[in-house]
């Protein structure tokens, strides 16, 4: 079924080619040449999206969005502007937009091709499922050159997808060379999937850059589902975690952070979040748990799971704060985007004291990024800045120190060096806590003594440890 999208413009020119060519694209497209109309269309139907024109005549489009917002009418809003002079003469403003409901400003000329991808961008899981094209038969396997750098992979045993495929997959042969296994909108096939595994010995799968957020999105959808589901094996929904949190670093990376995958992220966080709650056994699985696959991003993942079983660990912990950390952790390395490319990949340790001194500064510079911000709360900003601030003063940028580190933030401090140890020294993660919290350029002294105890607790039996403190208490 095709979403609904709703032009309200005055350039009768502007509609018909726009509505050709979001039509052509599997949307069925409504146009108005008033605000009149444009009410009407949207008392009438419900819309995915609305591009609405800041100059549009009878009624305004400020009437417009008022209707919008007082009739709780669904769907994203785009407003359109053919200049910028209403916002230099301070009739509107983002702000002011915001709260009327608008989800972000276009100006002209815009190009089809960036009001589509814009599109693409807001929609959630379940409008990709109910609009996306289906073909009834498979198409066959097709050979194609590709540059490396536009495509991401996956492991090929933790591929997920939905009984129709939402982006084309690619499997390696050479350098460059690539075969097209499975079509977007093809109907899923692991037989064919598991024919290659075999006959080629493969053991990653491929897919463009530009179609990441949609695995994110997929299997952030399907994650919820697993982990409902207690004949899954927890090791699984680790595993589609940990693709989830990697993709989602690499796609903000990539792109930058943007008002659309900052929601993303949080919906992420709240995964993360009932992963943790309802997986009691993780404890057990701990003990010997060491990522089969590690990529760069790896090490911000086991910051995010680690953070939050932390935190679950102690009596103020709740749903807002494990969430809200997680997503800190996330983008905790953000400002790293501002630094030299080079530095990017590097560890403290194999950097000039020049290069350090640069480095130092990457919680400053997330902390810029997201300071415009207004959905992104106080606490995450705080731990992006402070997440490299040490218990015994030594850390940085500012060399705080005790209490005046926010809880939080240490326990991101924590749990980034013990990643680090897992990720550098490819141990298994109650072996890597251990080395953490003994290690002898500081140990335990640079880590809170309370963020410590809990990191412990995370790997002991929850019943055996609560029956140790009534001993203690009685």
């Amino acid at each position: 079924m095709a979403l609904k999208i709703l032009l309200a413009d005055t350039d009768d020119q502007w509609l018909s080619s726009t509505k050709k060519f979001l039509s052509d694209n599997s949307y069925e497209v409504f146009t108005a040449s008033n605000g009149r109309e444009a009410q009407l269309a949207l008392y009438n139907n419900k819309f995915f999206a609305i591009i609405l024109n800041f100059d549009i005549k009878n009624h305004s489009a400020m009437q417009v969005l008022k209707f919008i917002k007082t009739h709780n009418v669904e769907g994203r809003v785009f407003t359109l502007f053919n200049d910028r002079s209403a916002f230099t003469s301070g009739e509107v403003s983002d702000e002011k937009l915001l709260k009327l409901g608008s989800t972000f400003s276009v100006f002209k000329p815009v190009d089809l091709l960036q009001i589509k991808n814009m599109l693409e961008e807001y929609k959630s899981i379940k409008d990709l499922l109910v609009s996306f094209p289906k073909k009834d038969e498979a198409n066959p396997v097709e050979e194609v050159s590709m540059t490396d750098t536009s495509l991401t992979k996956v492991p090929l045993d933790e591929f997920f997808s939905a009984k129709t495929v939402l982006f084309n997959v690619f499997m390696k042969v050479d350098e460059g060379k690539y075969l097209k296994i499975l079509h977007a909108g093809d109907p899923f096939s692991s037989e064919r999937i598991l024919k290659y595994k075999e006959e080629k010995k493969i053991d990653s799968l491929y897919f463009h850059v530009s179609d990441r957020r949609k695995f994110i999105q997929y299997n952030n959808y399907l994650l919820k589902k697993l982990i409902k589901n207690d004949h899954i094996a927890t090791l699984s929904k680790l595993a589609v975690l940990k693709n989830i949190c990697e993709k989602y670093v690499e796609e903000v990376f990539a792109l930058g952070l943007k008002h659309h995958s900052i929601d993303l992220g949080k919906e992420i966080s709240e995964s993360v979040f009932e992963f943790i709650d309802h997986e009691s056994q993780i404890y057990k699985l701990l003990r010997t748990y060491k990522p089969s696959h590690i990529s760069a991003t790896t090490q911000t993942f086991l910051v995010s799971l680690f953070s939050g079983l932390v935190i679950k660990q102690f009596e103020w912990q709740s749903k807002a704060t494990i969430e809200t950390t997680v997503f800190a952790c996330l983008i905790h390395d953000i400002g790293k985007t501002l630094l030299p490319r080079e530095l990017a990949s590097m560890r403290s340790f194999e950097m000039s004291p020049d290069q350090y001194e640069q480095y130092k500064k990457h919680p400053e510079l997330g902390l810029q990024i997201v300071e415009s911000f207004r959905e992104i709360n106080n606490s995450v900003k705080q731990i992006i800045l402070q997440h490299h601030e040490a218990f015994d003063g030594t850390g940085f940028p500012f060399n705080k120190k005790g209490t005046k580190i926010l809880t939080l933030a240490s326990i991101v401090y924590l749990a980034d060096d013990f990643a680090h140890t897992m990720t550098d020294l490819k141990l298994p993660a109650l072996e890597a806590m251990k080395k953490t919290i003994t290690a002898p350029e500081g140990g335990g002294m640079k880590y809170n003594p309370s963020t410590v105890e809990k990191l412990i607790a995370v790997f002991a039996d929850p019943e055996k440890l609560q029956k140790e403190i009534s001993k203690k208490t009685a």
